[in-house]
């Protein structure tokens, strides 16, 4: 199974090689040789100890359930090389959450950077050596570092996400952001200091509730959370499982309800949707106008430094501070090699279609179930009602639910006639529209938006939609 950036699949198998392979003389690239490195990591998305850390020259941690293997004896890019790491999955201390593989560029050419270097991670069953997943990270370009995969604990089992986060740091500044002492070992890592990162991403799987959240934040995400989980149980869906993603509509019109931040507060109220619903409470986001953008996955236990980045439209800020600090904001991400979208292409006027077949794109290459519910957000005015029909209708078969809501006053054309629309396998789209988004209570909200989602789901396993 290929597995696309930010998506992730259950293991069932205990013990696991994962090997990173690359194109060490890739044109324009010079020769580079990478360091694969593993890091397994406590709740707090940090190492427990030093020894948590195995490279070239600690290979194994004490117990042995984590170890580079070394070189990959046949790797099968041309030119490649490549190196394994092992992973014993039931010897784990019980405080480990998640273990992280990444790639470095070599310290003996610090002046290389991924640019034009392919690579490829694959993942196999030790022993038997079946492969279970592959992963290409997107292409970087002054990147030093790269996390490629992490293998987290969920509940009582464990997955693997594909992760492709680039940084501009290498081995020393990934290994101290991720809690490794490299002072007391000056012989371990011989690279110069490097330009320190943010505070790594905490494993999606670590309380969420944790200190990660402003206390007023995590308050509001508790309390809505309950609220969610009274509704999905009313609804005879407690317990079941979606991928949850948000389209929000950034054209013209709607620059009052991003100035007033009335966007932001929603999308921080369907994060408890997806911290209910999502096995790794994520939200998957885009907004578009005349045309669609993809924006990084909201992570719930970020969402405060999330939401103020990225909820905006072309030169709309919606976080304290307008302008200057969203500027500043962007600075500290990309300084941290997050991405920052180019919001200058995305137009201002209404294209949904677009935006749609982006997201059926996006998840059509994943394993279903769980099944994907998709909250869209849109002022009304909608432009090529032809193809929306068509495409609701072309997707009614996969385990796709759109979840409609009009934020204005403008026509919502083919969107109220969505109960009639003929030539589906399913009834896979819902909508309603509300006046004020900030005057409708948590619990009217929540009851509205998965009001048509469990008959959906009822009818599409009566249909062997797989979900």
């Amino acid at each position: 199974m290929e597995l696309m950036k930010g998506a992730n699949t259950t293991l069932s198998g205990v013990a696991l090689e994962i090997s990173v392979e690359w194109v060490s003389s890739a044109e324009g690239a010079g020769r580079v040789g990478l360091d694969i490195c593993a890091l397994r990591l406590g709740a707090d998305a940090r190492v427990r100890e030093d020894a948590d850390f195995v490279f070239f020259n600690m290979p194994t941690t004490p117990d042995g359930a984590l170890r580079h293997l070394g070189p990959v004896t046949d790797p099968t890019a041309a030119g490649g090389q490549g190196e394994a790491i092992f992973v014993e999955l039931a010897t784990q201390p019980a405080d480990v959450f998640s273990i992280v593989v990444t790639a470095t560029i070599d310290v003996a050419t610090p002046e290389l950077t991924f640019s034009g270097v392919p690579i490829k991670a694959t993942v196999r069953e030790s022993g038997s050596g079946t492969a279970i997943a592959t992963f290409i990270p997107p292409p970087l370009t002054t990147e030093r570092a790269l996390t490629v995969m992490e293998v987290y604990r969920r509940n009582d089992a464990w997955k693997l996400r594909a992760i492709g986060q680039g940084y501009d740091s290498g081995l020393a500044g990934l290994a101290t952001d991720f809690g490794v002492d490299i002072d007391q070992d000056p012989d371990v890592l011989t690279e110069s200091a490097p330009q320190q990162l943010s505070p790594p991403a905490p494993s999606a799987d670590a309380p969420i509730v944790a200190d990660r959240l402003p206390i007023d934040m995590r308050k509001r995400l508790d309390l809505r959370k309950r609220t969610v989980s009274v509704v999905l149980k009313k609804a005879g869906i407690a317990g079941r499982r979606a991928r949850i993603a948000v389209v929000l509509d950034a054209s013209g019109s709607m620059f009052r309800l991003y100035q007033q931040g009335t966007v932001g507060r929603v999308v921080e109220r369907l994060a408890a949707v997806a911290a209910s619903l999502d096995d790794d409470a994520t939200l998957d986001v885009w907004a578009y106008a005349t045309n669609p953008l993809a924006l990084p996955p909201l992570r719930i236990d970020a969402m405060a430094e999330w939401i103020p980045l990225y909820v905006r439209t072309k030169s709309v800020s919606t976080g304290v501070g307008g302008a200057r600090a969203t500027k500043q904001r962007e600075a500290t991400a990309r300084a941290a090699g997050q991405p920052i979208p180019d919001w200058s292409s995305i137009g201002g006027q209404n294209d949904e279609a677009k935006v749609m077949q982006l997201v059926l794109n996006h998840y059509q290459p994943l394993v279903s179930p769980p099944p994907v519910f998709v909250v869209f957000i849109t002022d009304g005015g909608l432009y090529r009602s032809r193809e929306i029909e068509n495409l609701l209708r072309s997707a009614s078969s996969s385990p796709v639910f759109w979840q409609f809501v009009g934020v204005g006053a403008a026509a919502y054309g083919v969107l109220e006639k969505l109960d009639t629309l003929s030539g589906r396998t399913v009834d896979n789209a819902g909508f309603f529209a509300v006046d004020d988004l900030d005057d409708i209570e948590d619990d009217q909200l929540y009851s509205r938006l998965l009001s048509e989602f469990p008959s959906w789901l009822r009818s599409a396993a009566a249909a062997g939609i797989p979900v």
